[in-house]
């Protein structure tokens, strides 16, 4: 019986090994997770950017001068319109849905005059709240988040390049070599690949424990990585009671209500003699965190505050540590593939054969030949 063209043939089902067969599903389990991690970081990064763009536009008063609002409600204005439109009119001929479609289009963009100014105070009020006092706060605000998202998304497509071989590599050598010899030299190439890798994780994880963490350069490893996994934790509790304060907040800002306007001194007093705070920090250091009695009676901003020490973008710090990590799973990447490569689940090629650099040999393939066998 001949092999469905789809799957791998006989001879090359025989060269894998059993014992590869794990590290095979690992291969695939691992691709799986991450493709879909990488999904989700790109639609976070277009919300983080969408809503970044939409409270600044709605957020723009058009008495100063500056139209960016104006056009913003405008187009806005064009978009639901003439969404609206081409559902109501989905089912009608193609020329009166195309017509009402288009009217809708040029009524909101015309409208947007109209509107120009509506809700400006309570946008503002919103975009303020998520820069100056949110959690949002301790990223660096929107833009903030947008940023560490795409560095994030950029090492998870490397991590994907490298489980399917679509890494950047040199294959002159590949393209002079028997089958059988490229094997050997592919490994090779991947195992210092890999060593690169695990080079650049200490020297960006030690570059990142000086610039943002405060470590003397000449301080020893155990003492940087000590120093980083206190600060972290630190900032860990610190998220964590800015969300809370952010659930008390919100209400108060979706009201249109300043968000600045309901946490007073004693109430701030209050909440941090219940939250914990000196499991994380000294009496002296908590103790520099409450308002004078002289103040209780006024406002305090619902955001929380490092003693002796700045808030706005802590979680940055943190955050950047994805360069260490994501370099770290890459070169875990490379040394999978060189041992899928020896048992014989990936086959390497040279890409002047048209096959790109390697062909996977899944284990569903595999099993569904030997039966077919």
């Amino acid at each position: 019986m001949s092999s469905p063209p789809d799957t791998p043939s006989p001879s090359a089902d025989r060269k894998a090994a059993a014992w590869g067969r794990p590290f095979a599903r690992l291969d695939a389990a691992w691709t799986r997770f991450e493709s879909l991690l990488c999904a989700g970081v790109l639609i976070a990064e277009i919300l983080a950017l969408c809503l970044w763009i939409a409270l600044k536009g709605l957020s723009t008063p058009t008495d100063e001068g500056n139209a960016a609002g104006l056009v913003f409600r405008s187009v806005l204005g064009a978009v639901v319109l003439g969404l609206v439109a081409f559902v109501v009119t989905r089912k009608r001929a193609l020329t009166l849905q195309r017509a009402a479609v288009l009217g809708s289009i040029t009524l909101g963009l015309v409208l947007g005059k109209a509107w120009q100014n509506v809700g400006v105070d309570y946008f503002s009020n919103f975009l303020n709240w998520l820069q100056d006092a949110s959690t949002l706060t301790l990223l660096g605000g929107l833009r903030g988040v947008g940023t560490r998202l795409t560095i994030w998304l950029a090492l998870l497509g490397a991590s994907l390049a490298t489980a399917s071989g679509k890494h950047i590599n040199i294959d002159v050598i590949m393209r002079f070599l028997r089958p059988g010899a490229r094997v050997p030299v592919a490994i090779t190439g991947w195992l210092a690949a890999a060593a690169v890798c695990f080079a650049s994780v200490w020297g960006f994880f030690d570059h990142i424990a000086i610039e943002s963490y405060g470590v003397r350069a000449d301080d020893p490893a155990g003492k940087k990585v000590a120093k980083v996994i206190r600060e972290t934790s630190e900032h860990r509790f610190l998220a964590f009671r800015q969300m809370g304060l952010d659930l008390r907040t919100l209400p108060h800002v979706l009201k249109g209500e300043r968000y600045d306007s309901w946490l007073t001194g004693s109430e701030w007093n209050e909440w941090i003699k219940k939250s914990g705070w000196e499991d994380h920090y000294s009496k002296e250091e908590v103790e520099t965190l409450l308002v004078h009695e002289s103040a209780t009676a006024e406002l305090h901003t619902p955001l929380v505050v490092v003693p002796n020490g700045t808030n706005r973008g802590i979680l940055a710090h943190d955050l950047f540590l994805v360069f260490p990590f994501g370099m770290l799973m890459i070169g875990l990447r490379f040394l999978l593939r060189c041992v899928l490569a020896a048992s014989g689940h990936v086959k390497v090629v040279s890409e002047g054969e048209g096959e790109g650099e390697l062909q996977r040999h899944d284990d569903e393939a595999t099993t569904g030949q030997e039966a077919l066998s």
